[in-house]
């Protein structure tokens, strides 16, 4: 059965890069929703984004072919190291980019040690709220 891009995009994000629909569309620079829209097939994902999303989750070129042209991954190739090899190099683009930050706040610092401590449903409480904050502050930046 040939797979849509959308529904390859989602699976490749979960099982193989285990990132969120969040996480990816902050990476894209895109809205969240925009993501859902192309995993869904209510959007079209446009194709001039390709080499942005190939180049950032360093995805390999028989692997992205296989999500352009519909073909289950999983009979690509095996993908145990190679999936390994995706979140690990994405993780460390990931740390690359931000872990001076964490490092050099010990603001922050505090404040991963104590979601961590929280049970999964009351850190992602604790996360959203946050978030919700910072948009908040963002927009009275911007007035």
């Amino acid at each position: 059965m040939k797979m849509s891009f959308g529904s390859q995009l989602r699976e490749y994000r979960d099982e193989y890069l285990h990132t969120s629909q969040k996480q990816m569309a902050q990476d894209l620079g895109i809205d969240p929703a925009t993501i859902s829209r192309y995993e869904s097939n209510r959007r079209g994902f446009p194709i001039e984004q390709l080499p942005l999303i190939k180049k950032l989750y360093k995805i390999p070129d028989d692997i992205l072919l296989a999500m352009i042209l519909g073909r289950p991954l999983k009979k690509v190739r095996s993908f145990s190291s190679q999936t390994l090899d995706s979140t690990a190099a994405y993780e460390k683009g990931f740390l690359a980019q931000y872990g001076s930050l964490i490092e050099s706040e010990p603001l922050l610092k505090e404040f991963i040690v104590r979601a961590d401590s929280l049970d999964e449903e009351d850190r992602h409480l604790l996360l959203s709220g946050l978030l919700n904050f910072i948009q908040l502050y963002e927009n009275q930046q911007r007035k």
